[in-house]
């Protein structure tokens, strides 16, 4: 059985901060980071699909990565999203977070072939985890179909279990679908089971869950960190909860990565973050008024649940 030092509960899918050039700009980055876990998070995922990810080069991750472990930001805290096309890539990737000390790292099971089988997705796994030949290798699944195409199925975790224990450390699900997180939950109960939203978060902590994985946790950690506390101390009224769901719900109307962006950019003024890599592009004028009506009740909103 893998023991992971990735802590469990409130976890922001962090955005990548970019420089004037459009790379990543990790010292911006560890300021985020830093900042998301003074207001909350118990950790943060970087590179995943929120901090576009696969749109850097290998070379940009692990500068980026350097540059907040270098910033002094606990190598625990962080879970690194290291899935990439190429399979020696990922290897790469994952090789060089692990001997940083990471508390995981997420992987993203093969997704430019359709119709994978299940012996292939073991294949891959565990010539990753071969490769990078590291006992502190620890891997969170990242079950995604909406955007891979390629589910994880039960079988797949359970053959890649038996032959790797101790790496084989968790999954994150965003296929936002209760049935599915609360059957990994009860099949799964020593692997971390990380929801992709935060809607979830408080059902699936009664599940048995480990808490969730969420883009928007980048601008509502407080509350999303209070409905755990709701939870622990069994509030209830669940205030916190609904409030975070609300919210969660009203930012759906906008493209997630320039809307989180840019409520950033508002509340730090900071006119930098805005910029996405291609192929993503910034909001338009009507969605940046729409946010802009958003932006101005969200805090308050966040404040007023807390109380």
């Amino acid at each position: 059985m893998s023991t992971s030092s990735l802590p469990s509960g409130v976890m922001a899918a962090s955005l990548t901060p970019l420089d004037a050039n459009g790379h990543p700009d990790g010292q911006a980055l560890a300021r985020h980071v830093q900042t998301l876990l003074n207001e909350g998070c118990d950790a943060a995922l970087l590179f995943g699909t929120t901090g576009e990810g696969l749109s850097f080069t290998v070379e940009e991750r692990q500068r980026a990565l350097d540059a907040v472990l270098d910033a002094g930001i606990a190598p625990h805290r962080l879970l690194v999203g290291t899935g990439a096309l190429a399979l020696p890539d990922a290897i790469t990737l994952s090789s060089h977070a692990t001997d940083r000390d990471v508390g995981g790292v997420l992987v993203l099971p093969p997704f430019h072939f359709t119709n994978v089988t299940d012996e292939g997705l073991v294949r891959a796994y565990a010539t990753l985890i071969e490769n990078v030949g590291n006992d502190a290798l620890r891997i969170y699944f990242y079950h995604y179909p909406d955007l891979t195409h390629v589910p994880i199925p039960f079988p797949v975790i359970e053959r890649l279990r038996e032959h790797y224990p101790e790496q084989i450390a968790g999954i994150k699900d965003s296929s936002d679908e209760w049935d599915h997180l609360d059957a990994l939950c009860s099949s799964f109960p020593d692997l971390q089971v990380f929801a992709g939203s935060e809607r979830h978060l408080t059902p699936l902590l009664r599940a048995g869950g480990a808490g969730c994985i969420s883009a928007t946790v980048n601008v509502t950690a407080p509350l999303a960190q209070q409905a755990v506390l709701d939870w622990k101390n069994d509030a209830q009224v669940a205030s916190a909860q609904s409030t975070l769901t609300e919210l969660r719900t009203r930012l759906s109307q906008f493209p997630t990565i320039p809307a989180l962006k840019q409520l950033l950019a508002w509340r730090h003024d900071v006119p930098a973050w805005p910029q996405v890599r291609p192929p993503l592009a910034p909001l338009d004028e009507d969605e940046t008024s729409r946010l802009k009506s958003l932006h101005e009740s969200l805090w308050s909103e966040v404040e007023d649940a807390l109380r």
